[in-house]
């Protein structure tokens, strides 16, 4: 075991409580011991509720993520009535104390186990889990390893694969673990494309600066090459799609628990997040896409993810209470598609791997996948996605 002095900043100024929010909760902090080090957890919502359990990606940390988006208006009803707890990777708080220079950092794998130690610590029996980038893959890896401990997963820009050649040659240098504690520009022209992307960083030079002044200020840059090295370093999550055709075949190592992929129709990771989904079983994973969206998606759609982040926790059972506003996301599409089959009859299909958003202004792109799609006809598609319109008028809507 590793054991890390603890950089822990328990009196973060991003955890207090803005005096313009209502709806927020303070987040408390909780110093964790694992078996790989000292981690940072924060604790937001009302107590004993249902559990939902962030991770942060790359760069980021639980209050820089996740702080400020459950704090808007459209997530108050989740913030209400779950407990929300946030992990922050060892040494990646705001102004965290440089790791030990003889220090390993936690492989990926390794990391997911520190998930367990925290879910141990806190005595969580299940939850519902909400990862970004690097945090997607380490809690996709924690949900393969211990299912029943995982009975949701919500994966904004998740990659399942393994570095491979060139990308792994492009970033030797870049993210070679420097002596010292200050940025270089290549690495932060790469953070700053992997969290954004060309096009956002083009249409939003506000997030590039903003970004860029997060990361020269907020966090310790060795701290965090030493999670992106990990990051880079990770091996490919092995899972398969179940084989539909051949129910006597051995089961698949998928993930059993419900799924929602979430991305943005710029965003860099977009082919990844298509990847693991494909991987996923049809019957309980769903694909959101926001289109006039790069990688920033919480920062750049919080009102949509809020909204699509409802409705998966609605069909998960969850804040049933909650009627769709009028004119939320869900039936801005339902009324697209009840329109577009009006005037054209039986819908046409969506392709799967090309991005058709509704409208490029103020939708997403809500679907299921299944492996028998490709033999399906476009009047069993169109009437699905009609079954799916109408569902928008029941207040426990499923993806």
């Amino acid at each position: 075991m590793t054991d890390y002095a603890t950089s822990v900043n328990l009196q973060d100024p991003l955890l207090e409580r803005p005096s313009t929010e209502i709806s927020y909760i303070t987040a408390k902090s909780i110093p964790i011991s694992t078996r790989y080090g000292y981690v940072l957890v924060t604790q937001q919502g009302k107590p004993d509720r249902t559990p939902i359990v962030t991770y942060h990606d790359v760069g980021y940390n639980s209050a820089t993520q996740f702080h400020h988006f459950f704090a808007f208006n459209e997530m108050a009803a989740i913030t209400d009535n779950f407990t929300i707890y946030h992990i922050n990777a060892p040494g990646q708080e705001d102004r965290a104390n440089p790791l030990p220079a003889t220090s390993v950092y936690p492989s990926m794998e390794e990391l997911a186990e520190t998930v367990n130690d925290v879910f141990n610590h806190l005595e969580i029996k299940t939850a519902i889990g909400f990862g970004v980038g690097v945090g997607a893959n380490i809690l996709t890896r924690f949900a393969l390893k211990y299912p029943s401990k995982m009975y949701g997963l919500i994966l904004i820009n998740g990659v399942s694969r393994g570095i491979n050649y060139f990308e792994g040659f492009t970033l030797k240098w870049p993210t070679k673990d420097m002596p010292q504690t200050t940025w270089t520009d290549p690495l932060l022209t790469y953070l700053i494309w992997y969290h954004l992307g060309f096009e956002t960083q083009t249409a939003h030079p506000d997030l590039v600066q903003s970004l860029r002044r997060h990361l020269e200020e907020n966090v310790n840059a060795k701290n965090v090459i030493k999670l992106l090295n990990s990051f880079l370093k990770r091996t490919p999550i092995i899972m398969e799609r179940p084989n539909e055709m051949n129910k006597n075949a051995n089961p698949p190592i998928t993930l059993t628990c419900t799924i929602m992929h979430i991305t943005g129709f710029t965003s860099p990771h977009k082919d990844d997040v298509i990847d693991t989904n494909d991987k996923c079983d049809p019957t309980k994973s769903s694909y959101v896409e926001f289109s006039d969206c790069g990688g920033a998606v919480l920062d750049e759609q919080p009102a949509k993810t809020a909204e699509a982040i409802r409705l998966f926790l609605q069909g998960l059972g969850h804040i049933s209470h909650m009627s769709i506003p009028k004119y939320s996301i869900a039936n801005r599409v339902a009324e697209q598609a009840a329109e577009n089959k009006r005037r054209n009859g039986s819908l046409g299909r969506i392709s799967r791997r090309g991005s058709a958003p509704f409208d490029s202004v103020d939708s997403g792109l809500y679907r299921r996948d299944s492996q028998e799609d490709d033999n399906v006809g476009d009047d069993y598609y169109g009437h699905e996605l009609q079954l799916r319109v109408d569902s928008f008028d029941d207040r426990n809507v499923k993806l």
